[in-house]
């Protein structure tokens, strides 16, 4: 390709030969090609410096994820120990110790990618070898190419990377290199893993499972209390009652917190018990889904019929689930039908006769012309205001010349029949045909006269084949409308499983919840609360023993593949390989815990520690207060010592016996 001098001079003599096409100097053909070719030259520098600048900024972005993550490691410890996500804790320790090699591998990576950049600038190599460089090295980090590939892929190099002095062979044996380190180091983790999980995996799922469904349910103890307030505590039944209500609603893809509004709204808008408005909350909810409308749209129509209508809930349920049906058999949308219904409380309440199939009747109706039930309830309530309605009558008839007489009309209206009011008007009005011969003038009059725009009138004089839904619902039989039905059958059975998990949740934190509460009103006392407070300190005083002993245990069960050091509390802890040692002593203060089958072991700062492979016959095991171990003391211990020299130094040691140290007084000096 080039170097950076030589793109330069690309770009240098690409700007000649357009400045002289632009001032309409004639270019001979050999020019021409020329310009050609350098913008195809310029074009291929540019695509290599766009695509290793990406590379480099990749490297860059993952490093400094890398060391987030690293630095984020200690807090997610702790955060899994206190959800009691053992298993998480433990992932998040042994990912920390492979996450140091990768970002050494990454640092690498960064290093090099930057040596290239300035050798760029500096014009030691060109930017497709800094492109070449790049790719390799990455191909090398992750795993695609390996050692033995460097030379072959380094062979296209131009003169000017091949004679600058680097051995980029060298650098990339590095990368190469460094990521079988990071391979060794996750195999090393995940085996290390794998055994501390198969102790400890079942143990943190228990309590993780616990803890989660303690807080589950306690979070749907708060829900409930948020929306009904103190009857959460007062009332537990009524509680449990709405939870359980909330698991079958996921059923149908609802919640707690639909039964809750439903729940909510039915007692507070219609006057209805909170008995009956939780039995009835998760009907409200199948219903709205079967038929297709919102929650909220269903508890109106449930509460407008059951407190105007005087319907029962079951009633209440039939009659939208019947008309939803109905709409359907005349090719209206249901939920747009139930919607309008849902809009039309008062039309509801003014019209409503036999158990609302009359406004059923009506609002399908309306639909079937285009209109809105307020639209036609509008027509009966005009028709009903005598004086204006019989004046409005006598004029238009007396502008379209025709003898109009809604008499009959309003008898419907009065009785509650806004279909069949309707319909007697609009068989009275005329044909579609005979509507539109009359002028502009003569539509308005008609329109007037029973209430409705000229647009809604056209509608309805268009519509008039479909007035025929007086009685539809009367003495007919509907099918019983399933939420379930308007779901998938994957949906259904993920739903299903999702509502036994929630109810076998429920199940375990119920009693650990009421458990708690019962442990709130008995500690939460003023005494109680001092009590408990120095409980606290005691236990904060004892946390870092017990997270000493919880990396203890996992050094235990990671024995022969890898250790834990502890260097200033949890927050440092790091993976390190186990140094192999025949004879070994330890200064006081040098070995902290000891373990093996005879057990775990923490040390008194103070004690020294000896290991050899000289035999010493100990059979058992004894253990004593600090400087109890004197065979100076009444305690009859016979020792027999040896002794060696190294260097200036005098050793004693004890050849056999149950007791041996280092420090004056204490068997070995």
């Amino acid at each position: 390709m080039a170097t950076l001098k030589e793109q330069q001079k690309i770009l240098q003599e690409i700007a000649e030969i357009e400045s002289r096409i632009e001032k309409g100097t004639k270019i001979q053909q050999t020019t021409r090609e020329r310009y050609n070719g350098l913008l195809k030259e310029s074009a291929k520098i540019t695509k290599n410096i766009t695509d290793a600048s990406k590379i480099e900024l990749n490297i860059n972005k993952d490093l400094k994820n890398i060391q987030k993550q690293i630095s984020d490691g200690s807090k997610d410890i702790y955060k899994n120990l206190l959800k009691g996500n053992v298993q998480g804790a433990l992932e998040t320790l042994h990912k920390k110790s492979t996450l140091t090699q990768t970002e050494k591998l990454k640092k690498l990576q960064g290093g090099f990618a930057k040596q290239l950049n300035a050798q760029v600038q500096s014009g030691k190599i060109e930017h497709s070898d800094r492109l070449q460089l790049l790719k390799t090295q990455g191909d090398l980090s992750s795993g695609l190419l390996n050692e033995a590939d460097i030379k072959s892929e380094i062979l296209g190099l131009s003169d000017t990377a091949n004679q600058n002095g680097t051995d980029y062979s060298k650098i990339l044996e590095k990368t190469a290199q460094s990521h079988e380190e990071e391979v060794d180091a996750q195999e090393q983790s995940g085996i290390a893993l794998s055994k501390n999980l198969t102790k400890l995996g079942i143990m943190g799922v228990v309590l993780g499972f616990i803890v989660k469904a303690v807080t589950g349910f306690s979070e749907k103890i708060d829900s409930v209390g948020k929306t009904f307030g103190y009857l959460t505590t007062a009332a537990p039944d009524f509680r449990n009652s709405l939870i359980d209500s909330g698991n079958e609603a996921i059923m149908i893809g609802k919640g707690l917190e639909d039964v809750l509004a439903v729940t909510s709204q039915l007692s507070s808008e219609f006057g209805i018990t909170l008995k009956e408005s939780k039995d009835i909350a998760g009907s409200v909810l199948d219903t709205a889904t079967a038929v297709g409308i919102s929650n909220d749209e269903a508890t109106k129509l449930f509460g407008t019929f059951m407190q105007i209508g005087g319907l029962t809930s079951d009633q209440a349920e039939n009659l939208i689930e019947s008309t939803a049906q109905l709409a359907a058999q005349k090719g209206v949308a249901p939920a747009a039908v139930l919607q309008d219904m849902a809009a039309s409380s008062e039309e509801i309440a003014g019209f409503t006769k036999d158990g609302g199939n009359n406004i059923a009747e009506a609002a399908v109706q309306a639909r079937q012309m285009g209109l809105s039930l307020s639209t036609t309830a509008k027509i009966a309530e005009g028709l009903l205001d005598f004086e204006s309605s019989i004046a409005n009558e006598v004029e238009a008839s007396v502008m379209i010349g025709k003898q109009l007489n809604f008499q009959k009309a309003r008898e419907l209206a009065l009785s509650g029949d806004i279909a069949g009011a309707t319909k007697n008007i609009v068989d009275q009005v005329g044909s579609e045909a005979e509507f539109n011969k009359l002028n502009i003038i003569q539509r308005q009059s008609l329109a007037k006269s029973i209430g409705v725009s000229v647009s809604e009138m056209a509608k309805l004089v268009k519509g008039s084949k479909e007035l025929t839904l007086s009685g539809a619902l009367a003495g007919k039989s509907f099918d019983d409308l399933v939420g379930q039905d308007a779901l998938s059958g994957l949906t259904s059975i993920i739903n299903s499983i999702k509502m036994i998990g929630a109810s076998l949740m429920d199940e375990l934190g119920k009693p650990i919840a009421d458990m708690l509460k019962s442990f709130q009103k008995s500690v939460m006392t003023p005494e109680g609360m001092k009590n408990f407070k120095n409980d606290i300190i005691g236990f904060i005083n004892g946390l870092s023993t017990f997270l000493n002993i919880l990396i203890l245990t996992a050094d235990i069960m990671t024995l022969g593949l890898s250790r834990l050091f502890v260097k200033g509390g949890l927050g440092n802890l790091y993976l390190g390989s186990i140094d192999q040692v025949n004879d070994f002593k330890s200064s006081p203060g040098g070995i902290t815990h000891m373990s093996g089958p005879a057990g775990a072991f923490s040390l008194n700062p103070r004690d020294s520690v000896l290991a050899t492979t000289n035999p010493i016959p100990v059979n058992d095991f004894k253990s004593a207060p600090a400087g109890a171990m004197n065979p100076t003391t009444n305690t009859n211990v016979n020792v027999t010592m040896g002794a060696k020299i190294s260097g200036r130094d005098i050793i004693f040691f004890q050849e056999n016996g149950a007791e041996f140290g280092d420090a004056p007084g204490n068997g070995l000096m």
